[in-house]
């Protein structure tokens, strides 16, 4: 069984059995994160060295894009770096900023092949410096993570619906990671998936209110 389908399975049989277990999304993420160093741990090293000798985990919380993005008012746009240049020159106040991935698996071939600073995404620059002629892909695996609680029983249809418009901008920025990669052809990112979750009475309504969701898994984890 792939780590994806495993996460799924033990995440989804856990929620359904406690709905109530998860106050925020970050506690989904720790859970998830025992889950995969679990299942790494008993089939391969979790454990990996860089290029220039330092140990990391391959498992991380808020991992950053490999790409600027626009994501104003709910929307998602991804901003080439030579569009990002030339909007600063015509306009000084133009930003746009990197996204971040709630939870990912490092690829161990890309780790041992790559310094620190760009095996952690931390240093723009030296990411920027290394999108060419890279052997493997940096993430086996990119989730990202969306929990629409409700611990009492009044509607709110309002912020339901402000909380779709963010999973759709979620969703999308996935949609652009799985289709980023390197200038030599090598995928940025072998899978994705969105985990949504949701333990309101309207989590049917909630339900119906997606568009339908086809370049990257969507899985609907919803209390029974």
């Amino acid at each position: 069984m792939s780590l994806l389908n495993h996460l799924k399975n033990q995440i989804k049989a856990t929620f359904r059995k406690d709905p109530y277990r998860f106050f925020t999304e970050h506690d989904i993420h720790t859970e998830l994160a025992l889950i995969a160093t679990d299942y790494i741990k008993n089939r391969e090293e979790l454990l990996t060295r860089t290029k220039d000798n330092c140990m990391v985990s391959r498992v991380h919380h808020e991992y950053p894009t490999p790409f600027r993005c626009n994501m104003n008012g709910y929307s998602f746009k991804v901003i080439p770096e030579d569009e990002f240049d030339r909007k600063r020159k015509e306009s000084p106040g133009f930003r746009a900023r990197r996204g971040f991935l709630d939870f990912v698996v490092l690829n161990q071939d890309f780790v041992r092949s790559n310094n620190l600073s760009v095996v952690s995404g931390k240093r723009y620059k030296d990411v920027l410096k290394n999108l060419k002629n890279q052997k493997y892909s940096a993430l086996d695996l990119a989730v990202e993570v969306v929990y629409h609680p409700t611990f009492d029983e009044k509607p709110h249809i309002g912020i339901m619906e402000r909380r779709v418009a963010s999973t759709n901008q979620d969703y999308e920025k996935l949609v652009a990671l799985k289709s980023f990669k390197f200038s030599n052809g090598v995928s940025f990112c072998k899978e994705a998936a969105m985990f949504f979750f949701s333990n309101t009475s309207y989590k049917e309504k909630l339900n119906e209110m997606f568009k339908s969701y086809t370049e990257v898994p969507c899985f609907k984890i919803l209390c029974s």
